[in-house]
């Protein structure tokens, strides 16, 4: 058997070759989905021994949201000559899962709708078979169906257990849900097998997930959407080079209100808000700092006495910004691209200005009217992967070009001030001003300056 909290890689391969091929490193074992073979009975020559890892096989039918058209008999026998032929483990649905001899069996249960109610119950039923392990894998469409599988796994239960929760929202469940109870967790080796999954190397080398333990202290990124964010690689960087019991996640979050009346349940300690939630968590504070206050937007958030706490350190990440070029704000007029929380931080941080003229989206078309010493581009216009956009055409008028957006870290507006001799200031420079600051509030550790001063 394996040892628990194993990290299995998923393979969806069309050829059988293309499973001998497949990188499987540091996976501690290897889920083969035969059902995307173009002849999944082919397979039934295979020695599965030949792997240098311990194999799990499973060919889900079309019904059970897999891709085989067979029927019952024809997967069953499939799976029998896989386990005669050395895979370890044979995944079938619970409702069919019968022993196997020569292999240990996972009776599982798939829904790639949502999760229902009764998962528990379903759980229940799957434990009651036969098998050796028990199995469930839904979509988490809210942070409550996370908080009810994280709950589900931290169970005792009369087997191991498997519980993945899948979809972007449920990557926590893949991320904790080893030290939470879970018997392993699956990662991809390319392509995703299911949706959310994580490559391996993004589960190790990102999220180090070897570390997070029940005890680690779980910080993230609310937003939506959120695959543009750098702050799980810097973050977990910095974690770890101060040997500090923390991880920084991805929450996808569509509804604020849903994930704080589960974040505290789930084990959440802190986390920053990105766009487009840095003035839509406001209400669910319980107090802020005087700055937040003044800017009516917050890019931070942390326990204190136990209660939600607000902070906006893009405050202090403009000003950093500023001062690397040496820019003082006093008697100067600044031009702001942008009215959200971004924008209002940037209002904050340039208060000792001459005048501060910002624009809505819908008027930032016309920034090329207006002179000025300071222009800030405060929209996610030309972010990733939108990266041929510019929130500004034709001659800049200003001789100071700030670009909040930091993936890429050289974007088009950016090349284009460059290019008309005015001085750029790129939006990493902010972006891990403002990080390092979040990582003090959080930790109570200053942070280090060898992964806070450059994207690597």
């Amino acid at each position: 058997m394996l040892s628990p909290g194993a990290l299995c890689v998923s393979l969806t391969p069309k050829h059988l070759d293309d499973i001998f091929a497949a990188d499987l490193a540091g996976a501690d074992c290897v889920e083969v989905r035969l059902d995307y073979l173009r002849e999944p009975q082919e397979s039934i020559h295979i020695r599965w021994d030949r792997l240098p890892l311990p194999v799990i096989v499973t060919c889900r039918r079309k019904e059970n949201g897999g891709q085989f058209d067979g029927s019952i008999e024809e997967e069953t026998r499939i799976l029998e000559h896989a386990a005669r032929n050395g895979a370890q483990f044979v995944d079938m649905d619970y409702r069919i899962a019968k022993p196997l001899a020569g292999a240990a069996v996972i009776a599982s249960f798939h829904d790639f709708t949502g999760t229902p109610q009764d998962i528990d119950g379903i759980l229940s039923r799957a434990c009651a078979n036969a098998a050796q392990i028990a199995k469930v894998a839904t979509l988490v469409n809210s942070w409550s169906d996370n908080r009810r599988l994280l709950d589900l796994m931290s169970r005792p239960w009369p087997k191991p257990v498997i519980v993945t929760g899948m979809g972007d929202i449920g990557q926590i469940t893949r991320l904790a849900g080893p030290a939470r109870g879970s018997f392993l967790t699956y990662a991809a080796s390319g392509d995703g097998s299911a949706p959310g999954q994580l490559t391996a190397r993004e589960m190790q080398e990102v999220y180090r997930f070897r570390r997070i333990l029940r005890t680690t202290k779980l910080i993230g990124i609310v937003g939506n959407p959120l695959g543009h964010s750098l702050s799980p690689l810097i973050h977990n960087r910095a974690f770890e080079a101060l040997n500090l019991d923390f991880v920084y996640l991805k929450f996808p979050t569509p509804d604020v209100k849903d994930f704080f009346e589960n974040a505290r349940a789930i084990g959440i300690a802190g986390f920053s808000v990105t766009i487009p939630h840095k003035t839509a968590v406001v209400p669910f504070l319980d107090e802020q700092t005087s700055e937040a206050l003044e800017a009516g937007a917050v890019n931070t958030v942390f326990l204190r006495n136990g209660k939600w706490a607000g902070e906006n350190t893009d405050i202090y990440g403009v000003r950093a910004a500023l001062d690397s070029v040496s820019f003082d704000a006093a008697g100067k007029t600044v031009v702001i691209l942008g009215s959200g929380g971004a924008a209002k931080a940037a209002a904050v941080a340039l208060e000792a200005a001459k005048a501060i003229k910002v624009l809505p989206r819908r008027q930032v078309a016309t920034a090329n009217q207006y002179r000025c010493d300071l222009l800030i581009n405060a929209t996610p216009v030309g972010m990733f992967p939108a990266v041929d956009q510019s929130p500004v055409d034709g001659p800049i008028q200003a001789n100071v070009v700030l670009d909040m957006v930091y993936n890429p870290p050289i974007t088009r507006l950016l090349r284009s001030a460059a290019d008309q001799g005015k001085t750029v200031i790129q939006g990493t420079t902010m972006f891990l001003a403002q990080a390092a600051r979040q990582f003090e509030i959080w930790t109570g550790h200053r942070a280090p300056a060898e992964i806070f001063n450059r994207l690597r």
